[in-house]
C-alpha cells in the first residue's frame, strides 16, 4: 500500500517522520526537538547504544543541538569536552557527586554562591560527604584544611557577592601537589574574561542562566573539562537526568554569540558605576575587581582580562536603607538572578544567601546593608542618574 493509499489517522501521525536532515546547512543550528532516533537496523542501534559507533539513541544521552552547544562551550573555554545541564546547580551537583564518594572531603572557598554553600553544607552532609569552608585569601588556611581523603577543591575567581578574588595559580598548584581536582564556578568571569583552565584548573562551571544565556530567558549550566573527566560526569547526568532541552540549548548558542560585546560594555558600566558609588556619601563600601582601592586589585589586574559587569556596595543604615535605594530605582530592576543585558540588583542576605545563619552570613561579609548590582548594556548616564537619586531619596 502506497503512503497516499493509508488512512488519514495514520498520515496524520507519520507526517515528517524520518526526514534526513544532515544535508542541509544552516547559519543558525538546528533545533532537534525529540527523544529518539530512528535507524537503518537493529544492529547498528544496539552498537550505538554500547557506545561502539557514532550516533544517538536518547535525548537524555545525547541531542544534535545539544551536541552543538557543548563543542561551543568547551571551544570558548578552550577545554577537550563539555557538558551541559539543566541548571547551574545541576551542573554544580553532578560534577561533586561524581568525583566523590561516601566518606570523601572537599575544601571550599566560603565566599561563594549561595545555593552551593547550602548544597555542600546540606545535601552532601546526608551522603557523608564532608565540607570544610575557608577564606580563599588565606593561604594557609586553605593548604591546611587539606586532608588524606580531599578529593575536591572549590572555589569562586570572583566571589557572589562580595567579590572577593581567589589566585588560581595557587590554588592550581595545592591541588596539583595533594592530588585533587580543582573545581572553578566561572559564572562571574566568562571568556574572555578568564579562562580558568589556562591557569591549571581542572574543572570549569558556569551557570549558563547568567551570562552566557544574557537575557534572562533560559535556565542551564555547563561543565567544561578533559574528555576523561567528562566521561566520568557524564553517567551521573545519565542517571540522574539534569539534562538542558534542545530549545534551551539553542536559545544558549544565540545568546553566546554576543557575549563578546555584551561583557566588553558591562565591563565598562560597571567600572563608572563603582567609580560613583565610592565616592558618595550614603555608600559605606563598594566592592569591585577594577578599583584600584580594591587589596586584591593587582591579582585581578594579573589574573583577569576586564574586571566583570559584577559588583556590590553596602549602603549606609543597613536592611532598612538598602530595600528604600532598590525601590526608588526606575531604571535598574530589583529582582534575583545577573548577568542580563539590563541592570539587575539585588540584596543578598534575603534572596541569594538567605538560608545562611545570620552568623554564617556576617563571616563572608553579607550585611543587611548589601546590595549586588549585575551591570547591563544601557547607556552610562542613565544607571548612573538612577542611583544618584535613589541613594539620595533614602
Amino acid at each position: 500500500m502506497g503512503e497516499n493509499k493509508k488512512h488519514l489517522l495514520t498520515r496524520m501521525i507519520k507526517a515528517g517522520e524520518g526526514h534526513d536532515l544532515t544535508s542541509i546547512r544552516t547559519p543558525s543550528v538546528p533545533i532537534f526537538q525529540t527523544t529518539n532516533y530512528l535507524y537503518d537496523d537493529v544492529e547498528r542501534g544496539t552498537e550505538i547504544l554500547l557506545s561502539r559507533q557514532p550516533g544517538h539513541i536518547y535525548a537524555r544521552y545525547t541531542n544534535p543541538t545539544i551536541d552543538a552547544l557543548n563543542e561551543i562551550v568547551a571551544s570558548l573555554e578552550e577545554s577537550e569536552s563539555a557538558l551541559s545541564f539543566a541548571s547551574g546547580m545541576a551542573a554544580i551537583s553532578s560534577t561533586i557527586l561524581a568525583f566523590c564518594q561516601p566518606g570523601d572531603h572537599i575544601v571550599s572557598s566560603g565566599f561563594i554562591y549561595g545555593g552551593t554553600y547550602t548544597f555542600f553544607q546540606n545535601q552532601l552532609s546526608r551522603l557523608n560527604i564532608e565540607v570544610s569552608f575557608v577564606d580563599p585569601r588565606d593561604h594557609d588556611a586553605v593548604a591546611g584544611a587539606i586532608r588524606k581523603n580531599t578529593r575536591i577543591l572549590y572555589t569562586e575567581p570572583l566571589a557572589n557577592p562580595t567579590l572577593i578574588a581567589s589566585d588560581l595559580s595557587f590554588w592550581h598548584q595545592l591541588a596539583q601537589k595533594n592530588g585533587c581536582k580543582l573545581v572553578v564556578d566561572n559564572t562571574f568571569t566568562p571568556p574572555p574574561i578568564l579562562q580558568p583552565l589556562k591557569l591549571g584548573c581542572d574543572i570549569v562551571i558556569h551557570s549558563a542562566t547568567k551570562y552566557l544565556g544574557g537575557h534572562s530567558d533560559l535556565m542551564g549550566g555547563v561543565v567544561c573539562a578533559s574528555a576523561a573527566d567528562i566521561e566520568t560526569i557524564r553517567p551521573v547526568m545519565k542517571t540522574y537526568g539534569p539534562i538542558i532541552a534542545p530549545m534551551i540549548a539553542w536559545l544558549l548558542i544565540r545568546g553566546i554569540r554576543t557575549l563578546g560585546v555584551r561583557i566588553e560594555r558591562q565591563n565598562e558600566n560597571a567600572l563608572a558605576l563603582a567609580a560613583f558609588l565610592e565616592k558618595h556619601n550614603r555608600v559605606n563600601k563598594v566592592f569591585y575587581a577594577g578599583l584600584p582601592s580594591n587589596p586584591q586589585y593587582d591579582l585581578n589586574r594579573r589574573q583577569l582580562n576586564g574586571f566583570s559587569g559584577m559588583l556590590s556596595f553596602d549602603v549606609k543604615g543597613g536592611w532598612e536603607a538598602a530595600k528604600k535605594v532598590m525601590q526608588n530605582l526606575k531604571t535598574i530592576i530589583f529582582t534575583v538572578s545577573l548577568g542580563d543585558i539590563s541592570s539587575l540588583i539585588s540584596h543578598p542576605a534575603s534572596t541569594s544567601h538567605v538560608y545562611l545563619t545570620p552568623e554564617e552570613r556576617a563571616q563572608i561579609g553579607v550585611t543587611e546593608g548589601l546590595l549586588r548590582l549585575s551591570v547591563g548594556i544601557e547607556y552610562i548616564d542613565d544607571l548612573i542618574e538612577d542611583l544618584h537619586k535613589a541613594l539620595n531619596k533614602g
